[in-house]
């Protein structure tokens, strides 16, 4: 059984203590206008934008879908299986069994966290434009093949701006675009777009939705929300800049990074995006949403639309953070008391609102 460690707990908040102050450093381009560029670039959560447009039960299926993908990507960083080999009946009680030894430990190293919170919550908005940046950065490299640094970036860019203002005109490519996001989702799970993949997606659900029934509850998810994404950020900026805030010289490191991008002139590309430019690609999300349902019609997901995953995204968090964080040890490995122990009809912390 995987136990979230203290031990390795309490090293991963050494090194987030480690992050040094990023004011100053930030790039000269806010969250928001990183978010409306990469919006009208089609970059931003263009999956979960495109999937989030339709209504009803489309919409259900979406969200389900999307969690069984985290899920499954969880799993497979946590566990080394996806979640079709993780409900296979000759191991899903092994699978539920580490699953609970993960809750658990979570639940009970989560009150020895709580007195960071503070340094979480800071570290988290001080992270925020690096990691817009990099996600950024990291969007047009996967979707684009375009490196920020390279030569002709922005006027790669400004063409590409044309050209989705062109496209969001196009009532085909919206549906398009949500069609093949569904079936990134059903491929995500190993499945097909098509009728056979559709009944497979309706038996996961319902063979997730089983499985989390037999979890605990998962305690105190503001805390593992601030973990999660922390992680996430670091993970991203480290993974885009090359660069790893938690060791020594990273000011040194993220300056010499920052200073190989054309930030300025992408500052100025982002705020050159004009109220046009936003209502086309509003435009294009309307679009997206009366197109969605045409697209997926050949789709039945309603087994998948049905199932009760609303603990599925937490889950898909703590595996990740503890994928991400090297939290994950076989209960009682790491020569600590093991904090399971502890845990005998003891509930899970409540989570605590947090102001920043």
């Amino acid at each position: 059984m995987t136990c979230f460690c203290s031990a390795r707990t309490e090293s991963m908040m050494a090194s987030l203590r480690l992050v040094p102050p990023t004011l100053g450093l930030v790039p000269p381009i806010s969250v928001s206008l990183m978010a409306s560029l990469s919006a009208a670039l089609g970059l931003s959560a263009s999956l979960s934008a495109s999937l989030g447009a339709s209504a009803g039960a489309s919409l259900a299926a979406s969200a389900n879908l999307s969690a069984l993908a985290s899920l499954s990507a969880a799993l497979q960083a946590g566990l080394g299986m996806g979640l079709s080999a993780a409900l296979h009946a000759s191991v899903v009680a092994k699978v539920q069994a580490s699953l609970a030894a993960s809750i658990k430990g979570f639940n009970a190293n989560s009150g020895a966290l709580l007195p960071n919170l503070g340094l979480l919550a800071d570290l988290q908005l001080a992270l925020a434009p690096l990691a817009g940046l990099a996600g950024l950065m990291l969007g047009l490299q996967a979707t684009l093949g375009l490196q920020l640094g390279a030569p002709g970036a922005i006027a790669a860019l400004q063409a590409r701006l044309a050209a989705s203002a062109h496209l969001s005109a196009n009532l085909n490519a919206s549906a398009h675009l949500h069609l093949s996001a569904t079936a990134a989702l059903l491929a995500a799970l190993g499945l097909k777009a098509n009728l056979q993949g559709a009944l497979q997606a309706n038996a996961m659900a319902a063979a997730t939705a089983s499985l989390m029934a037999g979890l605990p509850t998962l305690g105190n998810l503001n805390l593992l929300a601030l973990l999660a994404g922390l992680l996430s950020m670091l993970g991203a900026i480290k993974l885009a800049l090359g660069v790893d805030l938690r060791l020594p010289n990273a000011a040194v490191a993220l300056r010499a990074a920052l200073s190989l991008l054309p930030l300025s002139a992408l500052a100025a590309l982002a705020a050159s995006l004009s109220a046009n430019a936003s209502a086309s690609v509003s435009a294009s999300a309307s679009l997206a949403a009366s197109a969605s349902a045409n697209a997926v019609a050949g789709l039945n997901l309603a087994g998948v639309a049905s199932a009760n995953l609303s603990a599925v995204a937490s889950l898909a968090m703590l595996l990740q953070l503890m994928a991400q964080g090297g939290l994950g040890l076989p209960a009682g490995s790491c020569g600590h008391p093991c904090p399971l122990a502890l845990l005998h009809g003891v509930p899970p912390l409540p989570s605590l609102k947090i102001s920043t």
